[in-house]
């Protein structure tokens, strides 16, 4: 329309050259020029997006891809627990932004997809030639033969973080077995000093310590059990069960940690109240900034049979990964597909400066670390298996069950025997 306009001033500029420069052409120009950008702005297409991920590389990785596409952003980060619970009611009523993150799992994955809510991305990532960039089996292809996701994360895993500087000032070192393991929270104790941060209020950090503490009891022992070639009541579960019993009755974690928010643990943890802090790698650059040269690594103890590099546990697996979707009803259903993929590839170069391994190719060059972040990036290249978490593993209504029965056994209400035997019930009758 404003084409138009345009070419009719131009056409007439002949008859009125001389009224426009007596009554101030030169302003009359500039009040066209500024309603064109006026115009253009108005007409810029936007795209609303919902993070949960606190890294503040998101933001900025989302506000250079929505610069370089000439899209207006509308940025919204959210709280982790609280986006569950607003995404869920989103979802529900079709509400959704026009990109979301969605988290890693079989239980947060499948209700996304049954919504019926997100928009296949095959045509943009083919008609756009930025599919090509991502490496082999990085793209989740469902059933119906369509790709409706593009990674948010590289596979992160749990680490035993520790405070250097307590841990000094404890006599101690970082543990290496099970034995060190005890002796530490007995010194911690001793000094008044929290051993273990945990935040139990969502459940999800005291389920992947168990699901450590029986990979190394034995790597296979999940992976046997949830295919019906073992039981859940077979001596690697019951033996890291008992284990959980024991760091709660040795006071390994804050008091009352059952209703700490994962937050309140963190911040436990960060300020020096906590000699121990277990979590994803995914925190390495918030800790490091929060912490600096008193943030410790190790992979997780051998408290068990097995080798600590034998295995660790996974936020995700390569069926359900942290993932970007995208609104079928988006307003700009185009520009946000092709918003996803660029942020996605954009957010990839970011792994890979960081010296981590990415999801897909990049030009990028890996950058100096810290030391910490640099021992756990050669670590995880030497661990012979990652064991996707449980609950990722699992149907959303039996991966709810499954985290309560495992806050049960925290909580002291369950032996380690009686859980088990829940355990068995619970996860062979959905299999």
């Amino acid at each position: 329309m404003f084409g138009k306009k345009f070419g009719v001033v131009a056409a007439s500029a002949a008859l009125v050259s001389v009224v426009l420069t007596s009554c101030g052409g030169a302003e009359a120009n500039n009040g066209g020029t500024q309603g064109q950008e006026a115009a253009a702005a108005d007409s810029k297409k936007s795209v609303t997006l919902w993070i949960f991920d606190a890294d503040p590389m998101y933001q900025s990785a989302a506000e250079a891809t929505a610069a370089e596409m000439g899209v207006e952003l509308k940025y919204e980060y959210i709280q982790d627990e609280t986006y569950k619970t607003k995404l869920s009611v989103a979802l529900a009523a079709n509400e959704l932004p026009d990109v979301f993150q969605q988290h890693a799992g079989k239980s947060y994955r499948t209700p996304v997809l049954q919504s019926k809510t997100v928009a296949p991305l095959n045509d943009t990532l083919d008609s756009t030639g930025l599919g090509a960039q991502f490496l082999d089996n990085q793209l989740v292809t469902e059933k119906d033969g369509n790709i409706y996701s593009v990674p948010s994360n590289i596979s992160t895993t749990l680490v035993l973080y520790y405070n250097k500087k307590l841990i000094s000032e404890l006599g101690a070192a970082a543990p290496a077995t099970w034995d060190d393991l005890q002796a530490l929270i007995k010194a911690a104790n001793d000094k008044g000093v929290i051993p273990i941060a945990l935040g139990g209020k969502e459940r999800w950090q005291a389920d992947l310590l168990y699901n450590m503490l029986v990979a190394r009891e034995d790597v296979n022992a999940f992976d046997e059990a949830i295919n019906g070639k073992a039981k859940f009541t077979d001596a690697p579960f019951v033996e890291a069960a008992n284990k959980v019993t024991t760091l709660v009755n040795s006071n390994a974690f804050q008091k009352g940690f059952l209703g700490s928010a994962y937050l309140d643990a963190q911040e436990l943890f960060k300020n020096d109240k906590a000699a121990m802090w277990i979590d994803g790698s995914f925190n390495f650059s918030s800790l490091s900034k929060a912490m600096g040269d008193n943030l410790g690594y190790i992979a997780f103890p051998k408290t068990g049979a097995e080798d600590v590099l034998s295995a660790t546990i996974g936020f995700q697996n390569a069926e359900a990964p942290y993932s970007l979707f995208v609104n079928n009803s988006s307003a700009n259903v185009d520009e946000s597909k092709e918003f996803a993929i660029r942020l996605s590839l954009k957010l990839n170069d970011e792994f890979v400066r960081k010296g981590l391994p990415g999801y897909a190719k990049s030009e990028v060059k890996s950058e100096s670390q810290n030391k910490e972040l640099s021992a756990y990036a050669a670590d995880i290249k030497k661990t012979a298996k990652t064991q996707a978490m449980w609950f990722g593993l699992l149907s959303a209504d039996v991966g709810q069950e499954y985290r309560d029965l495992t806050q049960a056994l925290y909580g002291g209400q369950l032996t380690a025997g009686e859980f088990t035997a829940q355990l068995e019930t619970l996860l062979h009758a959905a299999k």
